[in-house]
Order: structure tokens, then C-alpha cells, then sequence
């Protein structure tokens, strides 16, 4: 198994994403630790800050079993951040062929960005069926990715981008929406009755077979 069907299996189990953008380690590694304490398999790091590779190398080493994303992959020496850190895989918010070129070569799992159905056909061309789709709800998601759903085949999407709780069954209704993700299960910004990760998932997997 690839790390690419790892991740879709991961997924779709478990369709909540937690995206983290690192300002303090510390404050970070608190909320990875508390993440994968409520059954988080996956979580994307935002490559966006000076301690990102740090807290991705750190919490992979706490937790060797989760699968660790590097995103906002947008260069070269994001790339080699991603390697050095030990990421499972990289995500980016769109790709140019300059950037698929420097992931070929890096030979890291890559999830590139769409938004255009010619984006989708140009990253089905480079071999690719797990996308991020994103902005999500700037663009109205749902319809869009329900109108991709009739056209490719095959392809899922990873919605980020302005998510939150209660829009995970609008998203969840859609089949070609493996997943959603975002920053509002985090541990440190979660308000008090929120749902926990689990039920979150759960309203997730209800719009599904609604």
C-alpha cells in the first residue's frame, strides 16, 4: 500500500482533517498530542512559519504512526523542509509545472491543489486522484465538487477553507468529498460544547448516507 491509499483509507475512516498553522511548538505539540489522543490518523502542518518543520519532525517522532502532512508547498526549499522534517507526505494550494517538477524529483507523497476543472484534468494528468480542493467555501465547494463528482472519476477532494461544524453536512452529502479539513478541531481553539473529533466525523458520515 502506498502512503497515498494509506492516507485515503485514513480518510475515509476518519474524515476530519486538522490543518495546524505552528506559532509555538509548544502550544502545538500540546494540541497534536491531544489530536491524536481523540483518534486523529492524519494532520497537515502548515509550512507557513519558522517552527513548522520542528514541530512536524518533533510530533512524528512522539507519534510514529500518525501521518504527518507538510503543507503550503509552494518551492523548492519547502520541499527540502518537508524531507528534512520527516513528513509523510505534502500538500499544495494549486500546482505549475515548475512545482510538479521538484515533486517528482523529491519523490515525497504529494496532494496538489485544484479549484478549475482544468486544474483537476491537468493533476489527473500528472497521475493524481487525491486532491485539496481549495478555497472550499469561497467557492461554493459542494456545488462545484458535486458537478466534478458526474465528470472525473475516480478523483477525490480534501476540502479546505473556511469549513467548520456546521457545514460538515453540507460537504458530507457530496461523494467525491473524502474529507474536510481546517483549524477548528484544534484543542487550543475549540470552544467548550463543541463536538469532539469523533462526532464530528460522525455528522460527516451521516450527510453521507442520508
Amino acid at each position: 500500500m502506498t502512503i497515498i491509499d494509506d492516507l485515503r483509507a485514513r480518510l475515509t475512516d476518519m474524515p476530519i482533517l486538522p490543518v495546524m498553522a505552528v506559532r509555538d511548538i509548544d502550544e502545538s505539540l500540546a494540541d497534536i498530542d491531544a489530536l491524536v489522543a481523540a483518534g486523529a490518523p492524519v494532520i497537515e502542518i502548515l509550512f507557513r512559519t519558522p517552527e513548522a518543520p520542528q514541530a512536524l519532525k518533533t510530533a512524528k517522532a512522539r507519534h510514529p504512526r500518525c501521518l504527518f502532512g507538510a503543507g503550503t508547498m509552494l518551492q523548492a526549499r519547502h520541499l527540502r523542509l518537508a524531507l528534512d522534517a520527516g513528513a509523510d507526505f505534502s500538500v499544495s494550494p494549486g500546482l505549475t509545472p515548475a512545482l510538479q517538477a521538484l515533486i517528482a524529483e523529491s519523490g515525497l507523497p504529494h496532494m496538489p491543489g485544484v479549484q478549475t476543472a482544468s486544474e483537476t484534468m491537468q493533476a489527473c494528468e500528472h497521475g493524481y486522484s487525491l486532491m485539496k480542493y481549495y478555497p472550499a467555501q469561497a467557492s461554493n465547494g459542494p456545488q462545484v465538487l458535486a458537478d466534478f463528482a458526474n465528470i472525473f472519476e475516480g478523483v477525490d477532494f480534501v476540502t479546505t477553507g473556511g469549513i467548520d461544524v456546521p457545514l460538515l453536512p453540507a460537504y458530507g452529502a457530496v461523494r467525491n468529498i473524502l474529507a474536510v479539513g481546517g483549524p477548528w478541531m484544534l484543542p487550543s481553539q475549540r470552544v467548550s460544547d463543541a463536538p469532539g473529533l469523533k462526532a464530528q466525523a460522525a455528522i460527516f458520515k451521516a450527510a453521507r448516507v442520508a
